[in-house]
Parts: structure tokens; C-alpha cells; sequence
């Protein structure tokens, strides 16, 4: 199995990206971890919102289309506990199949994208800024891991 990170724009906090790149060099441990960064639109005060989402949407659907199970993230999505996810895990392991992860960028994620996605969870009924939830994904998908092999970082 290869989990794919998808995020749309690059992350603004540099010490999220260190937060963020210290999960996917664990998650390298146990799983190949590829990270995909979709170029995003400008978001000014006379963006179309949904405009930009479609546009994004598209480059999205460009890079995941039919290459694999797609999750993507949202907060409208179903809230799992660490062990469910680590559940859902297991069963995409042992199906075999690449998984994409996708994060939208500070508008979420277009209509079509989640509609196309296999799965859609939610970190929580809070919203939370693009790269904090780049990060607990990351973190999550690493704890979830540690669970599947009954290692003690999920106890910590």
C-alpha cells in the first residue's frame, strides 16, 4: 500500500511543516508516503468561491482520478476514533489498493471531489485551519498505524 497525500498550496507555518513532514518520515516506517501539492487559486475579496473550488476541484480530479481509494477530509465527513481509522487502514491494506488522502486548501473542497471520494471523515465537528489539519492527518494516519501493530505510541 502507498498513501498519497494530496494538499491544494503549500503550507503557510513552517513549523506545521516540520510538524508535518516528522508523521510522514514515521509513516515511511511502515507504508511508501508520497505528498502531492495541487497549485491553488488566488482567494481575494472578489474570488468566486466556488469557482475556485471547481478550478481546484479539477486539478484534483486530474492527479486522484481512478488511481486508487480516495478519502478526502472534511468537516462535514464521519467522525472516527483513532482505532476506527486504524479499522479502515487495515482493510485498504489488505485490499491492496494506494490510497489518496486529499485536503482542500482554506475554501475545503469542491462538490465534485467529494462526491468522488470513497470515504469522507472528519478530524471534528470544529473547523480547523488548513495546515493544523494537514498535520493531524498526518498524525492521525501515523497513530493509526501504531495501532494496526500494537505499538505503545497510541497509549502516550
Amino acid at each position: 500500500m502507498k498513501i498519497h497525500f494530496v494538499f491544494v498550496g503549500k503550507t503557510v507555518f513552517p513549523e506545521m511543516q516540520r510538524g508535518i513532514d516528522r508523521y510522514l518520515e514515521r509513516l515511511g516506517h511502515y507504508v511508501r508516503v508520497e505528498v502531492h501539492v495541487v497549485r491553488p487559486e488566488r482567494v481575494g475579496p472578489k474570488a468566486d468561491e466556488k469557482v475556485v473550488l471547481e478550478k481546484e476541484g479539477r486539478r484534483i480530479a486530474d492527479l486522484v482520478s481512478g488511481r486508487g481509494v480516495l478519502i478526502v477530509w472534511d468537516e462535514k465527513g464521519k467522525a472516527l476514533s483513532s482505532p476506527e481509522y486504524a479499522n479502515v487502514l487495515q482493510r485498504l491494506y489488505h485490499g491492496g489498493h494506494d490510497v489518496w488522502m486529499v485536503l482542500g486548501g482554506p475554501l475545503g473542497l469542491s462538490q465534485d471531489v467529494k462526491r468522488t471520494a470513497h470515504h469522507m471523515f472528519a478530524l471534528s465537528a470544529m473547523t480547523f485551519p488548513h495546515d493544523l489539519a494537514r498535520l493531524l492527518v498526518a498524525e492521525q494516519t501515523y497513530r493509526a498505524l501504531t495501532i494496526l501493530r500494537g505499538e505503545p505510541y497510541h497509549k502516550s
